[in-house]
């Protein structure tokens, strides 16, 4: 098998999405919801955990709107162009939608992007052996 380059791992089309009924929204009404990136997923986690010596309280505002994080990041129109930006979300334009809406697509975005309770099992390939030439330089 041919190690990849740069350039074909950059190119690669490897995020999953769906289009989501809305009934709520609107008559035939859906949202494409697409797995979240690396970086917005680390986003939304870091805001989430309270680390060793913080005050929990910093963390109870990241907490609140985390569905909508989820949502809002992961909402994307027919171009796959993300329909809210990060400044529309912290403002809480999807806060003020249905709960039950939010918490509907908010489980979809953990499904596709592997979170909660559809993370990956360490029984579906944590547990493998140390891959063969690994080195502890940097």
């Amino acid at each position: 098998m041919a190690l990849l380059t740069k350039a074909q791992i950059n190119s690669a089309v490897d995020r999953k999405w769906e289009d989501v009924p809305v009934p709520e929204w609107g008559e035939g009404a859906e949202v494409r919801l697409m797995e979240l990136t690396a970086a917005d997923r680390g986003y939304i986690e870091a805001g989430s955990v309270v680390a060793n010596g913080q005050n929990p309280a910093i963390k109870v505002e990241s907490l609140k709107t985390y569905r909508e994080k989820l949502v809002g990041m992961s909402m994307v129109d027919a171009t796959f162009e993300r329909l809210y930006s990060n400044k529309e979300i912290l403002a809480g334009e999807l806060g003020k939608k249905s709960g039950a809406v939010i918490e509907r697509l908010a489980a979809k975005v953990q499904e596709l992007s592997k979170m909660g309770r559809f993370a990956v099992k360490e029984a579906e390939g944590n547990s493998a052996a140390d891959p063969s030439g690994s080195s502890d330089s940097d």
